[in-house]
């Protein structure tokens, strides 16, 4: 009878270190995933796209703020881009290298060009994909509105800076030649 007991009472403590070993198990597979993740997510590319704005001047840039490589990059514009003068941004929709921590600036259009012609500042959606060193595809979305600017626009409206003073010279040439 007691050892009737004994066997129980092992059969009953095998049975739960069994499963506490398969939770432990779950547990350490579990860590390991998050652990693998956090890895490749810190040897990533990370490619952003936005607007940067300094005295009155808007460029585009598309700059790779990871720690590794982007391969194959290619960005949508919604809608697409088009400046004052009516001309469509293609110089930076694919690009095949974008090395970590670096930066592509391109001019796009002067603040008060384009707001003249347009009544209101850029807003659009930066669609972005590219190959990491995974070989995996990665796609991002980035909202841009620049309509902040128009108040700044009105508070600097009279600092004469060259652009403005060019900007402003030009608009009365125009309306000389008109007349």
């Amino acid at each position: 009878m007691l050892e009737l007991i004994i066997n129980n009472f092992s059969a009953i403590s095998n049975f739960a270190m069994a499963i506490s070993t398969v939770g432990m198990a779950y547990y350490s597979k579990k860590s390991i995933d998050e652990m693998k993740l956090t890895r490749v997510e810190a040897n990533s590319a990370e490619v952003v796209v936005y607007f940067e704005v300094d005295a009155h001047r808007m460029y585009l840039v598309i700059e790779n703020v990871g720690s590794t490589v982007a391969k194959d990059v290619k960005i949508k514009f919604e809608p697409e881009l088009i400046n004052s003068r009516g001309r469509e941004s293609n110089t930076l929709k694919k690009i095949s290298y974008l090395p970590p921590n670096y930066k592509i600036k391109s001019f796009f259009d002067m603040t008060h060009s384009y707001y003249s012609k347009y009544k209101k500042h850029p807003q659009n959606k930066f669609i972005i994909s590219y190959e990491n060193i995974y070989g995996e595809i990665v796609e991002r979305e980035y909202e841009s509105d620049l309509n902040y600017l128009k108040d700044i626009h009105f508070l600097n409206s009279e600092s004469e800076t060259m652009e403005m003073s060019l900007y402003k010279i030009r608009k009365e040439i125009t309306k000389l030649r008109r007349n």
